[in-house]
């Protein structure tokens, strides 16, 4: 088996045997965010597990049965356990029962990424209770109660926290946290948005069109970049929309970006190969992923932080990052995936990849644990390359083809 089968199996492996699969527990299908935290569970985690569970039954690991029983039983706890406000979940839960974890925030990303899993098994499974189970949660999500005006254009908030001194709050009086005002991982947002009865074309088309969208170019790769420009900004909705098949209202191609961004964090690398020896032509792939110090943001130039205009890096390598360009780059993400592998063996354990590669002045350092997000990507991006389905399944979905149609864009 090659390298990329071999870690679509094993990526499969971590969702399937981090869930909470008792059950007789009120929060069955929870998955931990963390390898090294089980009992903390990530809703986007949860999101990325659904549509393994599909990827597992397509491939065999699993049987069609065990999927749709895992399915229903992990949608009955979105319906009827996990807090919700206005249906937006929280960021994380407890796995063991879907209680908040301290004072977290309900999250509208966490929960776009929960949605699009569940919306992935709605399609797969010919299912009256999956079906059901799909609609009440994703009918319950209240688009409109997270829209403000933000400089003249309405906006989406990014999360709600009740809790003063709660995550991302911390004293404000203001329970509102940040806002989409820019271009980064929330694109599916606007789609689940879209396919909503209860959000009008002209404001699902307006909250699309309203973010910002600055040009930079590095190393000749002119792209539309994210302020802290990781490399999951670009490969997060397209895990599960196919954008090289559809353009918006003012033709931009969101999948060709995508790949230039790869490439710019290639060369990006490459180029600082003088200040962190592990970076070359194989070893590259900036993004969020455990370092040495923890779970760690890291981007490239170009950014808009002032204070790191040339970008940021702890000096690790997520395989995560090549991994989830894998449809828009395989020329380079293969090659890449291969001579991690074969170098850094250590790094290929359990459950496929582990989070980071890094050298250190006290010699060569691998995470031993597993982000269920960056897991999550690599599983859906190796799947669409060899195969496709969750993408066939998502842009098939009618709330999707709704979408698409609501928001201007055009099939090529």
């Amino acid at each position: 088996m090659n390298i990329i089968d071999l870690e679509l199996r094993k990526s499969f492996d971590f969702f399937w045997e981090m869930a909470n699969r008792n059950p007789e527990s009120p929060a069955y299908g929870l998955i931990s965010d963390n390898s090294a935290k089980p009992e903390i569970a990530s809703i986007a985690s949860v999101g990325f597990g659904l549509s393994a569970i599909v990827i597992g039954v397509e491939n065999g690991y699993i049987t069609y049965a065990e999927g749709l029983d895992a399915v229903q039983r992990t949608l009955r706890t979105f319906a009827d356990v996990v807090p919700h406000f206005h249906g937006f979940f929280m960021h994380f839960v407890m796995t063991a029962t879907g209680l908040p974890r301290k004072k977290c925030e309900y999250s509208t990303i966490d929960t776009a990424i929960l949605l699009n899993g569940a919306l992935t098994c709605d399609a797969y499974f010919d299912d009256p209770e999956v079906h059901r189970l799909f609609r009440a949660i994703y009918d319950r999500v209240d688009w409109n109660a997270f829209v403000f005006d933000y400089q003249g254009k309405p906006t989406f908030h990014m999360a709600y926290n009740p809790e003063e001194g709660g995550d991302y709050r911390q004293h404000s009086r203001d329970p509102w946290i940040w806002q989409w005002d820019m271009t980064a991982e929330q694109l599916s947002m606007y789609f689940l948005a879209a396919g909503s009865d209860h959000v009008p074309a002209p404001l699902a088309k307006a909250l699309y069109e309203g973010f910002r969208r600055p040009v930079g170019t590095y190393a000749g790769y002119e792209y539309v970049y994210s302020p802290g420009n990781a490399l999951f900004v670009y490969q997060y909705s397209h895990a599960w929309i196919d954008f090289a098949k559809i353009i918006d209202a003012n033709g931009f191609d969101w999948a060709d970006n995508t790949r230039r961004a790869t490439y710019a964090n290639r060369a990006w690398c490459i180029r600082h190969a003088d200040h962190y020896p592990i970076f070359n032509e194989y070893m590259w792939g900036i993004t969020a992923c455990l370092t040495p110090k923890g779970y760690r943001g890291q981007g490239v130039a170009p950014t808009d932080d002032r204070n790191r205009p040339d970008g940021h890096t702890e000096g690790v390598v997520p395989p995560s990052g090549p991994a989830g360009s894998i449809c828009y780059a395989p020329e380079i993400v293969i090659p890449s995936l291969e001579y991690m592998a074969k170098t850094y063996p250590a790094a290929f354990a359990r459950y496929g990849f582990t989070d980071g590669i890094a050298l250190t002045p006290d010699g060569e350092w691998i995470s031993k644990d597993y982000i269920g997000i960056n897991k999550g990507v690599t599983a859906l991006m190796i799947d669409n390359y060899l195969h496709g389905k969750i993408w066939s399944l998502y842009m098939n979905h009618p709330m999707i083809k709704k979408a698409i149609e609501k928001l201007g864009f055009t099939f090529r």
